[in-house]
């Protein structure tokens, strides 16, 4: 019976790693890499090399989407394969389909978790996790195509008086990635059309740059402070607040520069 075994590369770099996950790593008879649902600054498929002592294989989308992963499956089947994701390694929903292939086909499948956006923003910001709603992504506008799904789940979490956690749009194949700014943009020129209040100037947001190192980027404030306020690390991602707890309103103030009177902001 073959095996494959998920195991996270964290938030950047090779630094959320961890310890059990290398050493499967370096166990495997093989290792694949996919880097395209989710952007990880700073990392290197030499240095994964050496540590692992292997050459690992990166996956094109269309190897998971397209192909449905079969390539590693067969693998799979022979033998023991490492499967390396950013982030925690099964939030992505294609590596959630390719480990229900796996089980099918009667391979053993084991995960390895490592450090997740999900979890870490709301940790470096000072929010509560249990007060995040429904997360949703930025995507690039194009010409004539600027889905306003993110600012309906903004409204409707701030309806409910909970934080949104909004992704921002990467493209592998282009190296691009959505800064904090152009996030906020998107959601304004929504406001400028819908005129609901839920993107208007005086709004409170938190911008996140470089989650997971220990030069990371947190400042929060008025979106139209924010909109001139500088980031300078990858990726970058916006939190816009809901209620606020006292302590998580003292947090946004130490953490993250939040002006008093920019917590006075009503849902």
């Amino acid at each position: 019976m073959g095996r494959l075994t998920f195991i996270g590369l964290g938030l950047r770099g090779l630094g959320g790693l961890t310890l059990e996950g290398l050493e499967k790593a370096r166990k495997a008879d093989k290792i694949y890499v996919e880097l395209y649902t989710s952007p990880l600054a700073e990392f290197s498929l030499e240095k994964l090399a050496e540590l692992t002592g292997k050459k690992p294989v990166l996956l094109a989308r269309e190897d998971l989407e397209d192909k449905g992963g079969e390539a590693v499956l067969r693998d799979a089947e022979q033998g023991w394969v490492a499967f390396m994701a950013p982030g925690d390694p099964l939030i992505a929903t294609t590596h959630v389909d390719l480990r229900i292939r796996a089980l099918r086909r009667g391979i053993t499948v084991e995960v390895v978790h490592a450090p997740s956006i999900y979890s870490a923003a709301a940790s470096i910001s000072g929010l509560q996790a249990y007060k995040f709603g429904r997360t949703v992504t930025i995507p690039f506008p194009q010409p004539g195509y600027q889905p306003e799904t993110p600012y309906d789940v903004v409204k409707e979490n701030l309806s409910r008086g909970l934080h949104t956690l909004l992704l921002l749009d990467y493209r592998a194949e282009e190296g691009r990635w959505m800064t904090v700014r152009e996030g906020l943009e998107y959601l304004a020129s929504i406001e400028k059309r819908r005129g609901e209040g839920v993107a208007h100037e005086g709004r409170l947001v938190v911008g996140l740059a470089g989650v997971g190192g220990c030069d990371v980027e947190v400042y929060g404030g008025s979106l139209k402070r924010m909109l001139s306020q500088k980031f300078t690390l990858k990726p970058q991602t916006i939190i816009v607040p809901g209620s606020l707890h006292f302590m998580e309103a003292e947090a946004l103030k130490a953490v993250a520069g939040v002006k008093p009177e920019e917590l006075k902001v009503e849902g």
